[in-house]
């Protein structure tokens, strides 16, 4: 005889309160820990190197300087949107839990904001692609532009 919980989600879904409480729980340390760590958002863009450390005059170091910042930049936008799908996951785990109906209108509209943004960032990426296969020349030579191309 089967277990209605092992079912494999759906209406039929199946959880314990408690097992979400501790699932919550864990989100939030993992939260509270990334936020402390090196890889936080802050702590990210505090960790700058100037143009200048890679030399002055020469287009190789001005290159480089550009490459930096572009995967800096790329950095801190990931750890942002990481920090804030913890958050979701959080509040989508408060929603599972007590029904959306239930949650809160603040945690409603972060869980909301937050997924505009995932899609805003995916949407963008892909654009990003478009362009770089677009500027793709004859032979398969990337543009000055594209990220794997240093010279």
């Amino acid at each position: 005889m089967t277990d209605s919980r092992d079912t494999g989600g759906g209406k039929d879904l199946s959880y314990e309160p408690e097992t979400l409480a501790s699932f919550k729980k864990r989100i939030d340390d993992i939260l509270d820990r990334l936020e402390t760590s090196p890889a936080s958002h802050k702590h990210i863009s505090d960790q700058t190197v100037t143009p200048d450390a890679y030399g002055t005059g020469f287009s190789a170091a001005e290159d480089l300087s550009a490459q930096y910042e572009k995967a800096h930049e790329r950095l801190k936008t990931l750890s942002r949107l990481f920090g804030e799908q913890l958050e979701a996951l959080g509040i989508a785990t408060q929603i599972v839990d007590k029904g959306y109906e239930n949650v809160e209108d603040e945690y409603k509209e972060r869980f909301q904001a937050i997924r505009a943004r995932v899609e805003e960032h995916h949407e963008s990426r892909r654009d990003d692609r478009r362009t770089e296969r677009d500027t793709t020349v004859e032979g398969g030579k990337k543009s000055v532009d594209a990220d794997t191309d240093f010279s």
